[in-house]
């Protein structure tokens, strides 16, 4: 048995999927957005498994199995070569999908995702997995508290941080919150999941936007990894932090479509 995604699709035009990042869910991405969007594209908002309007997976919330279950559950859905924009952990999904179907793809866009989000031997730009420890330990006591204490780190530096936040909290709880295992599933991918060898199998055009100020993927992380790809370009909004899509809304949207119609 597949899962039932919830894929909220608005527009008409080629196919642009859009994949939200940990315990978040497909209405994050700013309403003036999707309808600018909507005018020259046909717009895919997806809840990812267990998360708004989906059901939970049968089996782990991993890289690998919601990849299988786009393909099964998404894909039929596309009409032509696609746009896939994924941020944060959305954007490992939304790069594994690319490699493992790299016949669907027109375009990737990658928002503040680094394709590895923890330190490791040889890459310091990252976050300390020990933080990320931390809160899937606290989930258990307070995991409302717990994804607030998140969503306030995205925002660390931001110039417009105070604002940011306070959209970015109404977004996320205007659904339930996922499942604690859900939760902790997701902080376990971003804890270990690693793309970074795979990036140069990637052929289709991408690109990375990031924040000056992000310290869960800095800019010199999606430096590196766009340095294995063989079409990519980097672009980092000055003044903003993990989530810029949110903080920095005519930024980011001057960067995409200027990527989108290239």
């Amino acid at each position: 048995m597949t899962e039932c995604l919830h894929v909220n699709t608005s527009g008409s035009g080629q196919d642009l999927v859009l994949l939200h990042g940990w315990a978040m869910h497909g209405d994050i991405w700013p309403d003036e957005m999707i309808e600018k969007l909507s005018g020259s594209y046909r717009v895919h908002k997806v809840d990812l498994p267990g998360h708004g309007l989906s059901r939970p997976m049968q089996n782990d919330f991993n890289v690998e199995n919601i990849t299988t279950s786009l393909q099964q559950n998404l894909l039929p859905q596309l009409k032509n070569k696609s746009i896939i924009i994924g941020w944060s952990l959305g954007g490992l999904v939304a790069a594994n999908l690319v490699l493992s179907r790299p016949e669907i793809a027109d375009k990737l866009v990658l928002i503040a995702s680094s394709l590895r989000f923890t330190k490791t031997e040889g890459w310091p730009d990252a976050v300390d997995g020990k933080i990320l420890n931390l809160f899937a330990e606290n989930l258990i006591e307070d995991y409302k508290a717990t994804l607030s204490r998140f969503l306030a780190l995205q925002f660390n530096g931001d110039d417009h941080a105070r604002l940011g936040l306070r959209t970015l909290k109404q977004k996320v709880f205007e659904c339930d919150v996922p499942e604690v295992n859900v939760l902790k599933q997701g902080l376990e991918v971003l804890l270990h999941a690693d793309l970074r060898a795979q990036a140069k199998n990637i052929s289709c055009p991408v690109m990375l936007i990031g924040g000056e100020h992000d310290t869960l993927t800095p800019a010199a992380a999606l430096h590196q990894i766009a340095a294995q790809m063989s079409q990519s370009s980097v672009s980092i909004i000055k003044g903003a932090s993990h989530a810029p899509f949110i903080s920095h809304q005519e930024a980011f949207y001057q960067m995409l479509t200027g990527f989108l119609h290239a």
